[in-house]
């Protein structure tokens, strides 16, 4: 029996929790672009971002049982979730580049390398966002810093959802080409 798109998310959380996929992936579809904004302003890296959220979907999977209706909306849960993912990574890169600070200056030449995200990728990566044609800027704006699903931008351009869908997935292949090509 396939869900019905108006399935709310207390009763996703509940069949999430019996590990029946398609309420899984209806959780996702929901949440998943909010919860990848606020990584990104957090951690201003798409790569560990992504990583965290496929985290934070793995962790739903074994831990759905665990949400708490009465402790607020599932959405609010996950964000707890996700914020909390990117506050722990976070405080390994810091721990690592302490580590490497340190051994740097005790022993010149022999500290590892850190491989956080640096200034010049971010800048990379604004200068491909901004070099990008203002129907997938606005859209892929909306969704990752707006935090909003593509039905919300699709009523807030008026376009309809499989344009929006379309010029997002468009405008990150572009982003994606941009960044190789340069890097």
């Amino acid at each position: 029996m396939a869900l019905a798109h108006d399935t709310d998310d207390v009763e996703l959380m509940r069949m999430a929790s019996e590990h029946n996929s398609e309420a899984m992936g209806m959780l996702y579809d929901r949440h998943s672009t909010i919860l990848f904004s606020v990584l990104m302003q957090k951690l201003a890296d798409p790569n560990e971002s992504q990583d965290i959220l496929h985290d934070v979907f793995m962790k739903l999977h074994t831990k759905a049982d665990r949400y708490d209706p009465a402790l607020g909306r599932p959405v609010a849960w996950l964000l707890t979730l996700a914020r909390n993912a990117a506050t722990d990574r976070l405080r390994r890169q810091n721990t690592h580049r302490r580590y490497v600070v340190k051994a740097e200056q005790e022993h010149p030449g022999s500290a590892p390398a850190f491989n956080g995200p640096h200034s010049d990728e971010v800048e990379l990566l604004n200068f491909c966002v901004s070099s990008l044609p203002a129907e997938q800027r606005q859209p892929l704006h909306l969704a990752y810093f707006g935090g909003l699903t593509q039905q919300e931008i699709s009523d807030q351009l008026e376009q309809p959802l499989g344009t929006v869908k379309a010029r997002i997935r468009r405008g990150l292949l572009k982003l994606k080409e941009c960044v190789e090509g340069k890097s």
